[in-house]
């Protein structure tokens, strides 16, 4: 008997230390599986999409993805005027990308169909920046949605670009923030020149960018919009005999293009003054003539376009806290000091503002930066807040009437309220 107990008793020890073994592998086995799951994590390579219109600096991108290993960032350039459509179309239709610069007048759509994350309590919880740190106008955009869906990158303005050489050639003061725009006509004329019925230099371009009606609108007394509606009236007739009489009357500056981009005719030398956006600095930093930038002539008012575009962050993203990492970056001291300095448009943070980041010049211009303090005191984003759709076919219809193929009376009359039903069915 007592054989026979011991001979269970070696079994049980045996099965037991069996078992425990098993049990051992196992918990190893988990904790392997686990770590590698974690190591796998931490590893893992995250591509962020991320859209925009135009162009984005490779470097900032570069020092992004340097700062924060495992995060790639896929550019999605769309074209400013598809831009708008193909990005509702994209949240739509669930592709949108993860990061999405979006433009005023969609951000408070986009909010209210929660296309949109709240970075409310991101932004509650950054170093990164300070939001009562924004400046006036984009507080006001923002403070309406309810929270913080948006972050502005920049912002930027029209303003007056002139040839210094050809000024001095013509004997002609340079442009000063108390120009008006009999000032500028005046100007335009004195250096427009012609080889009989051909002119070989233009005193201004034509508007190449649309803005620059709106920025003219604007100055003529036009509110544009508020309060959810287009108004334009007597500031957009005054404008379109403006630049009826600049084409066609005096013959200073040329026919807005009927397709495609108008060739540069300030960068190429064929004109000595163009009204353009503040962006356009860095494309004329290597212009191998003298010139400066002003403030855009006073009519009735003063009064400048503000633009900028606002960080957003898809609702429907897998990867929300890299596109957060992402944005805190690009809003951070030294996201806005590089984007400021490539693009020469100034950072909505007063802070990094005051650095003066966006003062780039070139060799040979511009000087004249108090131009940007000037113009920003008077700055509105009038038309930005409107489908960028209903803008592009409106300033379509200003055009067509300076070529004489539609008639002033049928915008002002017509078009204008066409513009308004197209705007009330998005809202």
């Amino acid at each position: 008997m007592n054989k026979l107990l011991k001979k269970f008793k070696t079994i049980g020890i045996s099965v037991f230390f069996a078992f425990l073994a098993v049990v051992l592998v196992a918990c190893k086995g988990e904790a392997e599986t686990e770590s590698s799951a974690d190591d796998s994590g931490d590893s893992e390579e995250v591509t962020l999409r991320f859209s925009l219109w135009d162009q984005f600096d490779q470097e900032i991108i570069d020092k992004f993805e340097e700062e924060n290993p495992g995060i790639n960032i896929e550019l999605v350039t769309i074209p400013d005027s598809d831009y708008s459509q193909k990005i509702n179309t994209m949240l739509v239709g669930g592709t949108a990308p993860d990061v999405m610069l979006s433009f005023e007048a969609d951000i408070e759509r986009f909010t209210k169909n929660g296309y949109i994350e709240d970075m409310t309590d991101y932004a509650s919880e950054t170093d990164a920046f300070e939001m009562d740190d924004f400046i006036p106008a984009v507080a006001e955009l923002t403070e309406g949605l309810g929270g913080v869906y948006g972050l502005p990158w920049t912002y930027a303005m029209e303003i007056l670009y002139y040839n210094k050489d050809m000024f001095d050639e013509a004997g002609v003061d340079y442009p000063t923030a108390d120009w008006t725009m009999d000032d500028f006509d005046k100007a335009a004329k004195e250096l427009t020149i012609k080889d009989g019925n051909t002119t070989t230099q233009w005193g201004a371009d034509a508007l190449t960018f649309r803005g620059l009606w709106w920025a003219t609108i604007g100055a003529y007394g036009d509110d544009i919009y508020s309060d959810g509606e287009i108004r334009l009236g007597e500031g957009l007739e005054k404008t379109l005999d403006h630049q009826d009489k600049l084409t066609n009357i005096d013959q200073v500056s040329p026919e807005p293009s009927t397709g495609g981009e108008m060739a540069d005719l300030f960068t190429s030398g064929k004109a000595a003054m163009s009204r353009n956006g503040s962006w356009m600095i860095a494309n004329y930093r290597d212009n191998d003539f003298n010139w400066d930038i002003a403030p855009l002539p006073t009519a009735d008012r003063d009064y400048t376009i503000l633009h900028t575009g606002f960080y957003t962050i898809n609702a429907e993203s897998k990867h929300k806290e890299e596109a957060w990492k992402f944005i805190e970056f690009m809003m951070g001291h030294e996201g806005q000091t590089m984007i400021s300095e490539f693009y020469n448009n100034v950072s909505a943070l007063e802070s990094v503002a005051a650095e003066g980041a966006y003062k780039n010049e070139g060799v040979n211009g511009p000087t004249n930066w108090e131009t940007f303090d000037i113009a920003a005191e008077s700055g509105s984003f009038g038309y930005t807040l409107i489908n960028a759709g209903i803008t592009n076919d409106l300033v379509s219809q200003f055009e067509a009437v300076i070529l004489g193929e539609l008639d002033k009376e049928e915008v002002l009359e017509n078009s204008v309220q066409d513009a308004q039903e197209q705007l009330d069915k998005l809202q």
